[in-house]
């Protein structure tokens, strides 16, 4: 019998987006995360030793970089790439392969999703019902999708 592979914990995600500040911001605001330390931009040419030059290929000159903190300590990374220049993603295509969206759960998916709207984000779809639970779609202003649920993951497939 082989050993089960450990259950891991997500730990964060990280999106880019044009203007990190009006994205720290915006995700405080409508979903209350905290910055948990100060921005960092990071040029190649005065930290070529940063970590972040190690990974990514020799375009990448200038970043900068916020950490946010959410309700159940996971991690959340926005990426302002600056040289070579953030490119907006095209509208949400759930069909492209990768990641199409994060998810948070939120007592109240529409007044969530009202405060979203509000700062310049929009709704996708409609709203679905699952019993007394619900979710919705929203796109930030840069066309990163959130998935608002209002139970958890586990609750939610629970109840299939």
């Amino acid at each position: 019998m082989s050993t089960p592979i450990h259950n891991h914990v997500f730990n964060h995600v990280a999106i880019s987006v044009a203007d990190c500040d009006a994205a720290v911001e915006w995700y405080g605001k409508v979903f209350g995360f905290r910055r948990l330390r100060g921005d960092r931009m990071t040029e190649r040419s005065s930290d070529n030793s940063a970590p972040i030059f190690k990974i990514y290929d020799n375009k990448l000159q200038k970043v900068k970089v916020a950490w946010l903190g959410t309700g159940n300590s996971v991690g959340f990374e926005v990426f302002e790439f600056i040289e070579p220049q953030h490119e907006p993603k095209p509208d949400f295509e759930y069909a492209k392969s990768g990641f199409f969206h994060i998810a948070v759960t939120a007592p109240d998916p529409d007044a969530t999703c009202k405060r979203a709207v509000e700062y310049g984000g929009k709704k996708i779809g409609e709203t679905v019902a699952f019993g007394e639970d619900s979710a919705l779609y929203v796109s930030d202003p840069w066309g990163n999708v959130v998935e608002v649920l209002s139970c958890s993951f586990e609750h939610l497939m629970a109840n299939k």
